[in-house]
C-alpha cells in the first residue's frame, strides 16, 4: 500500500529503507514547505530506518549532493596551517609584551600592614 501512496509527490509518511528513499523523502519534505530550522530534524527522521551502509551513503549525499567524495584525491595543505601558526605566535608575543608594559607594579605592603598581618596570625 505504501508503494501506491508514494506515487503522490506530497506523501512523506514512510520510513526509508535505502539512501535513495531517504533522499526522496527529504526532497518531498522540502517541496512541502519544510522550514529551514527544521532541516536537521527532518534529516534525522529520514535516516531512522537506514542500515549503517545506507546511512553512510545518505551522509555523503548530505555533505555533497553533487558528487561522490570517495574517489576524490585530497591533498593536505600544510602551508596554510604553518602561516596561521606563525601569525598566532607573533600575536601572542606582541600581546604578552604589551601586557607586561602596561601592567602597573604591585604595591609593596607597608610596615604597618605587615604588623597588622602578624598580629592576626
Amino acid at each position: 500500500m505504501n508503494t501506491l501512496r508514494k506515487v503522490d509527490p506530497r506523501f512523506t509518511n514512510f520510513v526509508p529503507k535505502t539512501a535513495e528513499e531517504a533522499v526522496d523523502r527529504y526532497v518531498r519534505c522540502r517541496r512541502n514547505g519544510l522550514k529551514p530550522m527544521l532541516v536537521p530534524e527532518c534529516l534525522i527522521e529520514c535516516s531512522v530506518g537506514l542500515t549503517s551502509a545506507e546511512l553512510d551513503k545518505f551522509e555523503a549525499w548530505i555533505i555533497n549532493p553533487e558528487m561522490d567524495l570517495y574517489n576524490l584525491d585530497l591533498v593536505e595543505s600544510v602551508a596554510i596551517n604553518k602561516a596561521n601558526d606563525a601569525v598566532y605566535a607573533e600575536t601572542v608575543a606582541r600581546v604578552e609584551a604589551d601586557m607586561l608594559k602596561s601592567m602597573p607594579p604591585l604595591p609593596l605592603p607597608s610596615q604597618e600592614e605587615e604588623k597588622m598581618w602578624d598580629e592576626k596570625v
